[in-house]
């Protein structure tokens, strides 16, 4: 893979990954009124993410018929998704993404993950290649480095030069209208009906 590539699926999935925060962080919000999240907050911010397919909605879920769980009757819930993330998270798609980053586990199949001894995660080693080079400006505008400065739009052929001139116009526009004197045939209308009356005299 070429490393421009490599650096845009790495902003792609950082990016990724700071959507999922952000919408988890205003999940805890919205359903406790604090930002510590329930494993019920991440799930629900995972769906909003398309992190769990195939997954059905609240409203699909609320018009399938009750299911017994352990001799109790409970609404149904699609655990599809839930169950997929599950098996690719335990699965040996991940491990091998773990082992690329330098994590590993401490058991053969699960446990504690821990950074490999002498070894640096995947991020920090991309990060130092670039440093040493002095392309710290290569990670401007993504989640990794600075926001970069927004240019000005340009607009060729119109009443104005930029988008940022566009409200002062617009606003100019607006003034000018107000303070026309209106000219329709209503405005020179007779105020009173003897005034009607002495027009047609």
């Amino acid at each position: 893979m070429r490393g421009t590539v490599l650096d845009t699926v790495t902003d792609l999935a950082a990016r990724y990954i700071l959507l999922l925060a952000s919408t988890t962080a205003q999940n805890a919000f919205n359903n406790h009124s604090d930002y510590v999240p329930t494993i019920q907050d991440v799930r629900m911010a995972m769906t909003q993410a398309g992190g769990l397919r195939p997954q059905l909605s609240a409203t699909q879920e609320e018009a399938k018929m009750p299911i017994v769980v352990n001799g109790r009757l409970v609404p149904y819930e699609d655990m599809r998704g839930v169950e997929a993330f599950i098996r690719w998270a335990e699965g040996a798609g991940n491990r091998e993404i773990r082992r690329i980053a330098g994590i590993v586990s401490s058991e053969k199949d699960g446990g504690d993950v821990t950074l490999a001894e002498d070894s640096e995660d995947y991020l920090t080693a991309l990060k130092k290649k670039y440093s040493k080079t002095g392309e710290e400006s290569r990670y401007q505008g993504s989640v990794l480095g600075k926001d970069s400065d927004d240019q000005p739009v340009m607009i060729v052929g119109g009443p104005v030069g930029s988008l940022s001139e566009w409200p002062q116009h617009m606003k100019t526009a607006a003034s000018s209208v107000a303070a026309t004197p209106a000219t329709s045939g209503i405005s020179s209308a007779p105020d009173t009906p003897e005034e009607l009356m002495g027009d047609a005299d």
